[in-house]
């Protein structure tokens, strides 16, 4: 059995959850290895409600997502930028649809390659076989930036992946971006900035 050390929040004064979220359980039963990715790792980390519902799965493609999940619900395509990008995916059991009304997303990792100076100048390349820390560097805060895995769950900090450094800075209430050039590559990355000084009191 995993052994379970939880340090950074368990001297902090929330408690940790020995117990995955039924959502998390529900994704678990689909048989994918999938991660629980961004705001709703920050926010159960921060003892927070969370209505995102966000999963990294690696090593599988779109299609292979589709069809991984046909038999347990209707898929959408995911498209950001005008690239599909992954699926949002409505389960036919109700209980869990209650959990999450607008869809689970699910997606393979992915980076974004700068093609010009312009906000919209990227190019969005999905690739099941990159890392945590690759698909980490194109996310806008290092709290924003943290993947849980499912599999094998002991406790919410036990099972966070941390690929740079996100932890350190939610124990400092430190906002940081992932990469030097995160708010000129997307200045509204600026006004969610504010929104977390606002919303947590942290520092930027």
């Amino acid at each position: 059995m995993r052994s379970c050390r939880p340090g950074l929040w368990s001297r902090s004064r929330r408690l940790l959850s020995s117990e995955s979220s039924p959502l998390e359980d529900y994704v678990r039963s689909l048989g994918l290895d999938a991660y629980l990715v961004g705001g709703a790792v920050r926010d159960a980390l921060l003892g927070r409600e969370s209505k995102d519902a966000d999963f990294l799965v690696p090593a599988v493609d779109i299609d292979g997502l589709k069809v991984a999940l046909a038999a347990h619900g209707r898929t959408e395509e995911l498209v950001v930028a005008g690239r599909i990008v992954g699926v949002r995916f409505y389960p036919r059991d109700q209980a869990i649809r209650k959990l999450a009304r607008t869809g689970i997303e699910l997606a393979p990792p992915r980076t974004e390659v700068n093609t010009g100076p312009g906000r919209h100048d990227f190019e969005i390349v999905v690739d099941p076989n990159l890392s945590l820390a690759e698909d980490a560097r194109r996310r806008d805060f290092t709290f924003n930036a943290l993947y849980r895995q499912i599999e094998n769950y002991c406790c919410t900090e036990c099972n966070v992946i941390d690929p740079l450094g996100g932890l350190e800075d939610l124990r400092r209430k430190t906002i940081r971006t992932t990469h030097p050039d995160s708010f000129r590559d997307d200045p509204l990355r600026i006004l969610r900035a504010l929104r977390f000084v606002s919303t947590l009191g942290y520092d930027l």
